[in-house]
């Protein structure tokens, strides 16, 4: 990336000369002399390549060039200005821009109030849903500032984690297929058998944990269906296309499939969890990571356990909120 090309005191100078007309009264404004207000923009307009004020006529005006520039430059030092402030009376209890990531069924479970925990303690935000790998990317870049994410991202130093949920992958299979064939059900290399699995893209972090799950077990699946998202995949598992396997927190995404699918846990010895943690680098936001962290929480507890009590009450006591280990 190349240099600016100007400083904020050119910006002064030139934002000055604007307003008063000339540079005359420019100088006595900012308390320098007329000849350094004369340099200054010479300097600047050379710096840029355009020029910025018509100097023929009295008092000065400002070209089209400048007219631009000068909006952009009142824009820049009013920024600087709030800047100085802000640093000079040491106050960051509101972060101006915090940007975060998330898996994809975290916010769209509980995004509503959790955006309400960061709106509280932030100034301006933006959030986003996506692949993890691109999150992780974008947090050690300095793009994002916090993930909540299925990694951990354990060979990084220097960032902060606090454990968000702890959830038990389930097998999740058509209601009809189930009703007719129970016993089947219990076993995945039965299931193979008859339905083939319907998987998520191989992209996302979930999809990896499953094919891991799948060679541990010694299972070869044939791959015939990859989704993007969690309500593609209960969809076609209530259409009966196939078995597939979630978690909790993405069974709350397909909720208008709950009356056709049937959730079935996995066998007690070859259960698996998937982890979620949030994520940012140390000490730069303050006391805001905890803050987002007990919100999350909060909301987990309100919003998702009470649905999975209500809907799927075996799994109550195999989802951990909060620190997990």
């Amino acid at each position: 990336m190349g240099t600016l090309g100007f400083e904020l005191k050119s910006l002064e100078v030139f934002v000055a000369t604007a307003k008063t007309g000339n540079m005359t009264a420019a100088s006595q404004h900012l308390d320098i002399s007329q000849s350094s207000v004369s340099q200054i923009l010479a300097n600047l307009e050379s710096s840029l390549g355009v020029k910025l004020l018509d100097r023929s006529v009295r008092p000065v005006e400002l070209t089209v060039a400048g007219r631009y520039f000068y909006d952009q430059s009142v824009h820049l030092l009013e920024q600087a200005y709030k800047t100085q402030q802000v640093i000079t009376k040491g106050s960051f209890n509101s972060l101006h821009l915090v940007r975060i990531a998330m898996v994809d069924s975290l916010a769209a479970t509980v995004g509503q109030p959790l955006i309400e925990v960061i709106k509280a303690h932030t100034e301006n935000w933006t959030m986003m849903t996506g692949y993890s790998h691109l999150h992780q990317q974008g947090l050690l870049s300095r793009s994002i500032d916090i993930i909540i994410s299925d990694d951990v991202l354990e060979r990084q130093d220097d960032l902060r984690r606090l454990q968000i949920l702890k959830e038990p992958f389930v097998l999740v299979v058509p209601k009809q297929f189930q009703q007719k064939y129970p016993d089947t059900c219990h076993s995945l290399v039965a299931l193979s058998q008859h339905l083939d699995m319907i998987r998520y893209s191989e992209q996302s972090l979930i999809s990896q944990s499953i094919e891991t799950y799948l060679h541990h077990q010694g299972l070869s699946v044939p791959d015939r269906m990859q989704l993007d998202n969690t309500f593609a995949v209960l969809s076609a598992v209530a259409q009966g296309l196939g078995w597939a396997l979630t978690t909790p927190l993405c069974l709350l995404q397909g909720e208008v499939f709950r009356n056709q699918i049937s959730v079935i846990p996995l066998p007690e010895k070859d259960s698996f969890f998937r982890y979620l943690t949030l994520i940012a680098r140390r000490n730069e936001l303050g006391d805001l990571p905890e803050k987002l962290a007990d919100g999350s929480c909060k909301i987990l507890r309100q919003h998702f356990l009470a649905k999975i009590r209500q809907h799927y009450p075996w799994l109550d006591g195999k989802i951990r909120i909060g620190k997990y280990t």
